[in-house]
């Protein structure tokens, strides 16, 4: 099945590129046609009209809410949800994100991923969730004129925000200083833990990933608790989502 990071590389598209080579119609129709395969929550936002243009039928966490629960009015529908202070720190995300593109490459510009764990109130009930966003349509001045964004659950318990290019040079949001600055997520994983997360991607059970390095069954277990604590989860579950979100292998 068509994995939800094929949608993050090499999917922009010049504003003056659009006529002849897509349409939006057909952009569209691509995106529902990934969301049913999926089951993922997407949706699409103009931002040149503030419109959203597509949102799947399933959106996570949204399904049970009324229109008196809602916190405010907000083109992206989980902004609806968010207290003032999450507000007021996804607005100075927003606001510092165009001056990434100033520092890298424009193919690296286009095809990035911005992504943001952060909390939303649903029935006075608190949830993190992750939000991903990449440009699909671009101007040739480099700015997005339409976006697509997928929203997953989170394991973080924290706000926190990454721009991710497709050479994997990564930028962290620095709340104190309101600013991205490099960031080497890699740097945080050893290259016997990254042997074992891609084992436990294709399924492998404790026993078999100690059969398959050749090291003990105690030492694989050291080596996860090392993962779980640098990553900051509690289950191989949420590793591989963190691992998935930020691209670590």
């Amino acid at each position: 099945m068509q994995d939800v990071n094929t949608l993050f590389f090499n999917n922009s598209v010049g504003v003056e590129e659009l006529d002849s080579r897509y349409s939006l119609e057909s952009i569209i129709k691509g995106i529902d046609s990934f969301t049913r395969l999926t089951n993922v929550t997407c949706f699409v936002i103009d931002f040149d009209s503030h419109k959203m243009l597509y949102q799947s039928e399933k959106m996570q966490y949204l399904e049970d809410t009324t229109d008196n629960e809602r916190q405010r009015e907000s083109n992206n529908p989980y902004w609806s949800f968010v207290d003032e202070e999450t507000l007021k720190n996804l607005l100075l995300i927003r606001n510092r994100y165009p001056l990434v593109g100033q520092k890298i490459d424009i193919e690296n510009y286009q095809t990035h991923i911005c992504t943001i764990d952060y909390p939303i109130i649903i029935k006075r009930r608190k949830f993190f969730i992750n939000q991903k966003f990449t440009p699909l349509v671009m101007r040739s001045n480099g700015i997005t004129k339409i976006g697509l964004f997928v929203i997953s659950p989170s394991t973080s318990d924290h706000m926190e925000s990454f721009i991710i290019t497709q050479s994997h040079i990564r930028y962290r949001f620095d709340f104190r200083a309101g600013v991205y600055r490099t960031f080497d997520l890699d740097a945080s994983l050893s290259a016997q833990e990254k042997l074992i997360l891609q084992r436990v991607q294709k399924g492998f059970t404790i026993e078999e990933i100690a059969e398959d390095l050749h090291l003990s069954i105690s030492t694989i277990k050291t080596h996860r608790g090392r993962i779980f604590k640098k990553l900051r989860v509690r289950t191989m579950p949420e590793a591989l989502t963190v691992i998935g979100n930020y691209h670590l292998i």
